[in-house]
């Protein structure tokens, strides 16, 4: 079921629309966004494809049909800003379409999660019911030691206290004596992944808020994670310092030092 509540605070869709629907115009809507959530894999695919064999007449009528896309789903200004760019670039080599092309890409898939989670308001309402805005202890677990500076580096002085582990075996052993406030897991490791560390950590007794750090996320990636209690997702390529403070601020908030 589509949640209303977390649609209108996903910042790339026109909040104004989609609070005045009514019943039947958002379950039309609802339909649309499945249709998007479903297709964008199909389009993505298209476009890796075209630009790897340089099929410019391709790529640009995929990367057309993307923003179509998102502009169907109520991400009009997102849809017209890369149309804009897509224009401006006129007869633009590859190198510079890939660069477009990652960007839009990385934009596209990031709002195709959102829309995933939107889709589960029973999950969404559990782990808001979690949430503790006093506490600030954050455990990270990532196999790559550059993801685990990448993080540290960003919450650096944000009022967050950080603890990073590379692997889900010390993770498990950290938590015997140690209890986060969040968690914030990749999910390919070696030796136990993340689903499998999200489902110890569930079975152990913690019930802080678990936010996947990933290159990628399909639908059906998206519906087993939620299904372990997974709360949100962060798509490694896209994130910057501001969307992970603002990712991370809807669970927990840094204590501020007087």
């Amino acid at each position: 079921m589509l949640d209303r509540d977390r649609l209108l605070k996903i910042s790339e869709l026109d909040s104004d629309k989609i609070a005045q629907m009514d019943d039947n115009q958002f379950n039309s809507f609802a339909k649309t966004i499945n249709d998007f959530i479903d297709g964008f894999p199909a389009q993505e695919a298209d476009v890796k494809h075209a630009l790897r064999n340089k099929n410019r007449g391709v790529l640009l009528e995929s990367l057309i049909g993307i923003c179509d896309m998102l502009k169907e789903i109520n991400a009009v200004k997102l849809s017209n800003e890369r149309l804009e760019q897509l224009s401006a670039m006129g007869n633009a080599d590859f190198k510079d379409l890939q660069i477009f092309v990652i960007n839009l890409l990385k934009s596209a898939s990031a709002l195709s999660i959102d829309l995933q989670m939107a889709e589960c308001q029973d999950a969404g309402e559990s782990q808001d019911e979690q949430k503790s805005l006093s506490k600030n202890n954050i455990l990270v677990v990532d196999d790559r030691y550059f993801s685990l500076a990448f993080i540290k580096t960003m919450l650096n002085n944000t009022g967050y206290s950080v603890t990073c582990i590379n692997s889900g075996v010390e993770a498990i052993e950290h938590l015997k004596s140690n209890c986060p406030d969040l968690f914030i897991l990749d999910i390919e490791m070696p030796e136990m992944d993340g689903y499998q560390l999200a489902r110890k950590i569930r079975e152990s007794g913690h019930v802080a808020p678990i936010i996947f750090f990933t290159g990628s996320a399909k639908k059906d990636s998206v519906v087993r994670a939620l299904e372990i209690g997974v709360a949100d997702f962060i798509i490694k390529k896209s994130v910057n310092k501001s969307q992970l403070l603002e990712r991370i601020s809807k669970y927990i908030k840094p204590e501020i030092s007087e």
